[in-house]
């Protein structure tokens, strides 16, 4: 149901009053309530000019770039043993060890892995310290159909191969570490040591869904519980708002869903003190959207089993989930959103 649209100048003007106060005081929150009530907030000032998305590389995307120069600087040798090895050779698997050498990256050891006699057959090649032997549990040969085995084992939506031309294979896995092994070892999975398990530092957020300070305004907030796998690239757009501390997607007519968000996604009080998402990864400072603006909320599905602690919080309604919560005005350069609340408005 479309929230009753206030002229911007008079909703600025409830938004100054209601942030001299504690509690509910973000945007049209309702003082007389327990929990938060924003219908419509001012959206941010659009930008007129794109410009790369802030953003300080991790750790281990340090790590990655400098495996990746080290392989290419290895890689004649390293093509002399994939080729010579062919049914031998399992891959070659970065590993770090934290500590202050390479700039704070750590050390590095390239093991090298061979279904026979591994540490013979590396001195064939290579003396270098850098690279270690270890045994394998397949060879490349065979990584293709080892691989998804495993992922298709391991489930659709968690877990998706990877291949390399001449690095060990790896699976993808989209829940936090801790999740996933406490799956590993109820399922007692005995993975091979040459097939590797990369975890994405985005599904391990080091920021709270919801920050102390906000948490009496909000009765739930659904987040996704792994990363999104592929999805249509769609725009799609409406607003956010929040009904009495739930979160609700402000369609056209009665029968508005409650929202599931990505699991990367919060929200905090922004610096004029309005109620916002931002991305719950301290080194990604891009702008989310305002709680009540129009937004563009790419992807949406409905929930088939929807967390039952959100029903029990805010009703029984249809729960969609959402993947994108960019503001809709100025979204992609453009001024549509401005300008179309200014025609209605006659402003």
């Amino acid at each position: 149901m479309r929230s009753r649209v206030i002229p911007w100048h008079f909703t600025a003007v409830l938004m100054m009053l209601s942030a001299c106060s504690d509690g509910a005081s973000v945007s049209q929150a309702d003082q007389s309530q327990a929990y938060a009530t924003i219908l419509e907030a001012l959206p941010y000032a659009p930008v007129t000019q794109l410009e790369p998305e802030p953003y300080s590389p991790t750790l281990q995307d340090r790590r990655w770039r400098f495996a990746d120069k080290l392989e290419e600087q290895h890689l004649p040798m390293l093509r002399r043993l994939k080729r010579g090895e062919i049914g031998n050779f399992g891959g070659i698997e970065w590993r770090w060890r934290d500590g202050p050498e390479n700039d704070g990256l750590g050390t590095i050891t390239g093991v090298a892995y061979f279904l026979n006699e591994p540490a013979a057959t590396l001195r064939r090649y290579t003396g270098n310290p850098l690279f270690q032997p270890a045994t394998a549990g397949f060879a490349r040969t065979d990584q293709d159909r080892i691989a998804r085995e495993w992922a298709d084992r391991i489930g659709d939506g968690i877990a998706s191969p990877g291949f390399g031309n001449i690095g060990v294979p790896w699976i993808n896995i989209a829940l936090p570490r801790a999740e996933f092994e406490a799956m590993r070892t109820a399922k007692r999975w005995a993975i091979p040591p040459n097939l590797a398990l990369r975890f994405s530092e985005w599904a391990e957020p080091d920021l709270p869904a919801v920050p102390d300070g906000l948490r009496p305004l909000i009765r739930y907030f659904p987040n996704e519980q792994s990363l999104a796998g592929p999805t249509p690239d769609l725009a799609t757009y409406d607003a956010i708002v929040l009904r009495d501390g739930c979160f609700f997607i402000d369609e056209e007519g009665a029968d508005d869903p409650l929202a599931m968000f990505p699991l990367g996604v919060g929200v905090h009080r922004d610096r004029e003190g309005h109620l916002a998402f931002r991305s719950r990864h301290s080194a990604n400072a891009r702008q989310l959207a305002r709680v009540g603006t129009r937004m563009q909320l790419g992807y949406r599905a409905e929930v088939a089993e929807p967390p039952p602690a959100l029903i029990e919080a805010c009703g029984r309604h249809r729960v969609v989930s959402v993947k994108s919560l960019d503001q809709a005005a100025g979204y992609g350069g453009v001024w549509f959103a401005v300008q179309q609340n200014a025609a209605r408005e006659g402003l």
